[in-house]
C-alpha cells in the first residue's frame, strides 16, 4: 500500500508526470476529483500502518483502495475522466499499469490477511506434509 501511494503521489496535476491541462473540467469537479485522491491516498497510508502493526482490518482497507485505485486508473487509462485535450504523457501510462498491477497486489493480500479463499489453511497443510 505504501510503495503504491509513492507512485500514485508522483502523478499529481501540474507536477513532473502528469502535464495535462484539466482547466476544461472546472473547479468543482477538479478539486472534488482531488479530495477524492487525497482521502483514498490517507486511507492507503492507513491501511499500510495497520498492516505493519498487524492489525487484521487492514485487510478490508487494502481491498477497498486496491480496487478504488484501480477504478481511477482504469478510467484514466480508459480516457474517459479526467479528459483533456493533451494526450496522456507515456511516462505517465506506465506509472498508472505499474500502479493497477500494484493495487491488485494489494487486493490480493488484503484477501490472504482475511483468509478469504482459504490461503491459510492451504500453507498449513503444506506445512504438515
Amino acid at each position: 500500500m505504501l510503495t503504491l501511494v509513492a507512485t500514485f503521489a508522483t502523478l499529481v496535476p501540474g507536477g513532473p508526470v502528469e502535464t495535462r491541462d484539466f482547466k476544461a473540467l472546472g473547479g468543482a469537479v477538479f478539486w472534488g476529483f482531488n479530495v477524492y485522491l487525497i482521502a483514498l491516498g490517507l486511507t492507503a497510508l492507513l491501511a499500510g500502518g495497520m498492516a505493519l502493526k498487524g492489525k487484521r482490518s487492514a485487510g478490508w482497507l487494502a481491498i477497498i483502495c486496491g480496487w478504488n485505485y484501480l477504478f481511477v486508473v482504469f478510467l484514466d487509462l480508459g480516457e474517459v475522466f479526467p479528459r483533456s485535450s493533451d494526450p496522456m504523457p507515456f511516462l505517465l501510462g506506465v506509472i498508472e499499469i505499474l500502479d493497477a498491477i500494484l493495487a491488485a497486489y494489494a487486493i490480493v493480500l488484503g484477501h490472504r490477511v482475511l483468509d478469504h479463499f482459504g490461503f491459510s489453511a492451504r500453507e498449513s497443510a503444506a506445512e504438515q506434509s
